[in-house]
């Protein structure tokens, strides 16, 4: 029959509390004197830092903000569903309008509740891209 102390690890209770709630003795030892310091996270970036991104008189396209590429994670489904884009699963465009259709009112609502709190550039592609995906909607509707 082999002893307590051949099983190799040793199983140490670290609950703060007793079963009835109260601060057990050991607790109180066993906790740091300080708290770690944590370092503070980094400071977001301003909207000043893309103020120039997709500035239509400049000619240049910038960088994406973080917004926009949030914008197009909710706009590939509208691209697949409207065979502008191969479907993962099979590999080749395929149609689907009313999934195509449920991913642009999606978009649509995104766009309603985020309006007010966007920069220029980020209203601009936003609207852009709505605009794209309602006017291919309606071409394939059509056909």
């Amino acid at each position: 029959m082999p002893e307590d102390n051949e099983g190799g690890f040793k199983v140490t209770d670290r609950r703060l509390f007793n079963p009835d709630g109260s601060l057990r003795e050991s607790a109180e030892q066993d906790q740091p004197a300080e708290p770690a310091a944590v370092e503070p996270p980094p400071a977001p970036e301003s909207e000043a830092d893309f103020s120039n991104a997709l500035d239509p008189e400049s000619g240049s396209q910038g960088e994406m903000t973080e917004f926009m590429g949030v914008v197009m994670e909710f706009a590939a489904p509208a691209f697949i569903h409207l065979g502008l884009a191969e479907h993962p699963a099979t590999g080749r465009p395929q149609v689907n309008l009313p999934a195509a259709q449920q991913s642009i009112e999606m978009l649509r609502i995104l766009r309603e509740k985020t309006q007010g709190n966007l920069t220029r550039d980020e209203e601009s592609f936003f609207d852009g891209l709505l605009t794209d995906l309602r006017m291919q909607f309606v071409s394939l509707k059509r056909a």
